[in-house]
């Protein structure tokens, strides 16, 4: 299996996908190799990926709270928080971050507070509230932290403090914190599928490039991370690669088939 995480890995810089990258994780698939794309984007802003790669295989969401097959547009697993645990949740935050807004990403659409608008594409299923804690009225895959005026460390610090154990706090590049329920990583998901497909980790290579990548770059029997990489993900890997600018991933995907076959 290869488990690649998205932005900054198989998307270049500008967010295209390369028809290097793309025909090389074609060719993976076609000898026989799981390849599983696994990111923190929900699915409802996943389409333009989605449309771009052409993959029917297993994809990952929201940092592992979704594992999806799109080849039956069916999804294999989810993990979930109750409404109630998620503004409970949100309003615990609140006390610690009172100028923090915040968005929720449900099975299908999102709803998101002023602000986020700055910071990602508004895409359709995305819907702008007044206060997100009197719209969250189905279950959750994952809620969005964002404060303009402070720095992603103090969020990612104050978000876990004010969670403790009730999640997960991770970050991807963007200027919010993703809180995903408790023990949901991109690590576990990954983990969970391969011995779906009865496969030991040590048949398991993954790449990435950000802190929400770690924990699959450490599960992995092969972890490879971006020359892109934050120092965390970089500490994390096994091994380090060139950038998602010089198509890195495209190489090192072909060594691996090269060795399977």
């Amino acid at each position: 299996m290869i488990a690649t995480d998205i932005d900054g890995t198989m998307l270049r810089p500008d967010g295209s996908l390369s028809p290097v990258v793309r025909e090389a994780l074609h060719d993976a698939t076609k000898a026989g190799i799981h390849v599983v794309p696994t990111t923190g984007r929900p699915l409802v802003v996943a389409t333009d990926v989605i449309e771009a790669l052409n993959h029917d295989d297993y994809w990952i969401f929201a940092n592992g709270a979704i594992t999806w097959h799109q080849g039956s547009t069916q999804m294999v697993r989810g993990y979930w928080m109750t409404p109630d645990r998620v503004v409970s949740m949100i309003e615990r935050i609140r006390s610690q971050l009172p100028g923090a807004n915040f968005a929720v990403e449900f099975e299908t659409d999102a709803i998101f507070e002023s602000g986020f608008e700055r910071l990602v594409t508004i895409v359709d299923g995305l819907h702008l509230v007044d206060d997100v804690t009197k719209a969250v009225k189905s279950r959750v895959q994952k809620v969005l932290v964002y404060d303009h005026t402070k720095t992603i460390d103090h969020l990612y610090r104050s978000v876990s403090d004010a969670i403790g154990k009730d999640g997960v706090a991770s970050y991807s590049g963007m200027a919010f914190i993703e809180v995903a329920a408790d023990l949901v990583t991109k690590a576990m998901a990954i983990s969970e599928l391969a011995t779906d497909l009865g496969l030991d980790r040590s048949e398991v290579a993954s790449f990435g490039d950000n802190h929400n990548d770690v924990s699959m770059l450490q599960w992995a029997g092969r972890g490879y991370a971006m020359g892109n990489a934050t120092t965390d993900a970089l500490e994390a890997a096994d091994f380090v690669i060139g950038t998602n600018s010089e198509d890195a991933l495209a190489a090192q995907v072909r060594l691996l088939i090269a060795e399977h076959i």
